[in-house]
Formats: structure tokens, C-alpha cells, sequence
């Protein structure tokens, strides 16, 4: 089976979508259409969408990178990185209590380029929970300048994502002239010595410690969903199952920050948790 390559989006609508792109494209990019630039299997897609939430997603493609802004009512400098998707109501956009396919590899090598290039620009840098649309049948995922029009104008910080993502994508493309691409997850790899992928349980929407975690490399883990504090009461079991199941990688356990969990939601987890067979590590 050949790979179908990945896909990044834009939208000329959102300025940090816009400028990712243009700076993106610099990087060996060729246009192959008025709305398409082609590089080895990646393509990089303009739509015209009003909102980066209502990216279309029906392509035939193995894996859909979506360059965003991320909007914050405190505002400041951020970089942020998350699979889209809804652990309960669908406020914006996608469909309720509904998760996409994770690839928590593809998370873990996106933020360490990130990590790396951002030593220059020396912003925040975050995992966030799964939060807001679409829904799609492939692995997705959002990397996004925020928080207010000031930083997503930032020529350097576009700069920074845009090389980031380069080099990220650059690594897939290495994937895939490999003897083995033609396995299911080719192009999914970050080297000979695969991490374990972790479900991500508890603290807030901004995944500090989780986002420490994936970039340690003593740890070598990979972080698939993060479920948040705040999304734990209400979560039912479909969507814990999704949680297991709609990755990319097998869940090898359950990581759960015992700190910022009550002793209910704690055992609303241990519950599922066995239910389904996975581990559980309290961090």
C-alpha cells in the first residue's frame, strides 16, 4: 500500500493560518495549482473557509496538519499544538462527544521541532486538550500561533512555526522512501526506538505537564488525547472508548495527574480503565 502523503491546510481568512503558509511554501514548495503547492507526498491546500474550525477534511490523504491561530481572552505570545475533537458538547464545531484518530508520534515530533526552533523566539510553548471541530476519518491535528491579532501578525513567529513544520514534514517524507513505507504506519514514525503512547488524564486545557512529559526524552513517551479536569464529570464511557481506540499507535497506559483529580473522578477513571484493560500510571 503506497502512502497517501499528508495534507496542510490554510485559510487565507485567519492571519496566522495565511502566514504560516506563506512562509511554509518557501521551503521547496511547488504550485501545482491556484489553490494547491506540492513537495514530495506533502501537499499543502488553500481553502477559502471564513473559520479554521470549518476546514474541510474530505481528502484522500493519510494525515490533515491544519495551520491556525489560537485565541485566548487573557491574550499573549503561545504556541500551541492539539488533536481537534469534543469530549462533550460541540461548541465549536465538529461533532459532540466525539474524538478524531490521534498520531501520537506525529504530535510528539511536531512540538520537539517546535521546541527547537523556539529557542529563538523563546514564546510559551503547549499541548492543549482535545477541544472544538471538525470531525474527520484521518488523524488530524492544529499547530497555532496565539493569542490576539498582535502575535498572529508576527512575522517571526510565522518564521518559526513554518520551519518547524518543514523540518516535521521533512521527517515523514524521509519515512517514506524507507524499504518498510509500505506498512500501515509508514510515515508515522519517529525513528527506530518508538515511544509509548499515553492516554493524558487531568489538569487544565493548557497541558503543561503533559507537554514536559513528551518532550523529555528520558521519559520517551508520546501523548495521545488529553482529557482535561474539567471534562472528567461529564465524560461518558463511548467516549472513553474513543479515547482508547481511535489512535493511530496502541495506548500502552493511562497517565493520570493524581494532583489535579478529585477522589470521584479518580475512580470514575480506575473504573473505565479496567473495564477496557488499560494501565493506569498516577503522576
Amino acid at each position: 500500500m503506497n502512502s497517501k502523503g499528508i495534507t496542510v491546510l490554510f485559510t487565507p481568512n485567519n492571519t496566522a493560518s495565511q502566514n504560516i503558509a506563506n512562509e511554509l511554501i518557501k521551503y521547496g514548495f511547488d504550485k501545482t495549482s491556484d489553490n494547491e503547492w506540492r513537495r514530495a507526498n506533502v501537499k499543502i491546500i488553500k481553502t477559502n473557509v471564513p473559520s479554521v474550525l470549518e476546514i474541510p477534511t474530505d481528502f484522500d490523504t493519510e494525515f490533515i496538519l491544519v495551520l491556525s491561530s489560537h485565541k485566548s481572552v487573557k491574550g499573549g505570545k503561545m504556541l500551541t499544538v492539539h488533536f481537534p475533537g469534543n469530549w462533550n458538547d460541540a461548541k465549536f464545531g465538529g461533532d459532540e462527544r466525539t474524538l478524531n484518530i490521534a498520531c501520537a508520534r506525529m504530535l510528539k515530533m511536531l512540538i520537539t521541532e517546535l521546541e527547537t526552533e523556539n529557542r529563538k523566539l523563546k514564546w510559551p510553548l503547549v499541548l492543549e486538550a482535545d477541544h472544538h471541530g471538525p470531525t474527520c476519518d484521518v488523524p488530524i491535528m492544529f499547530v497555532e500561533i496565539g493569542s490576539t491579532e498582535e502575535e498572529w501578525k508576527d512575522e517571526d513567529a510565522a518564521k518559526i512555526v513554518a520551519k518547524a513544520v518543514s523540518e516535521f514534514l521533512s521527517k515523514q517524507e524521509t519515512e517514506n522512501r524507507k524499504p518498510d513505507a509500505g506498512n500501515q504506519d509508514a510515515g508515522l514514525k519517529t525513528g527506530n526506538q518508538q515511544p509509548n503512547t499515553v492516554f493524558a488524564i487531568g489538569g487544565g486545557h493548557y497541558a503543561k505537564e503533559f507537554t514536559e512529559m513528551a518532550l523529555d526524552p528520558e521519559m520517551n513517551i508520546a501523548i495521545g488525547h488529553i482529557l482535561p479536569k474539567y471534562a472528567i464529570d461529564k465524560l461518558d464511557e463511548d467516549v472513553f472508548r474513543q479515547a482508547i481506540e481511535k489512535n493511530v499507535e496502541k495506548i500502552d497506559k493511562i497517565v493520570m495527574l493524581k494532583e489535579s483529580t478529585n477522589v470521584s473522578q479518580k475512580k470514575k477513571i480506575m473504573e473505565l480503565a479496567e473495564k477496557y484493560g488499560t494501565e493506569i500510571e498516577m503522576r
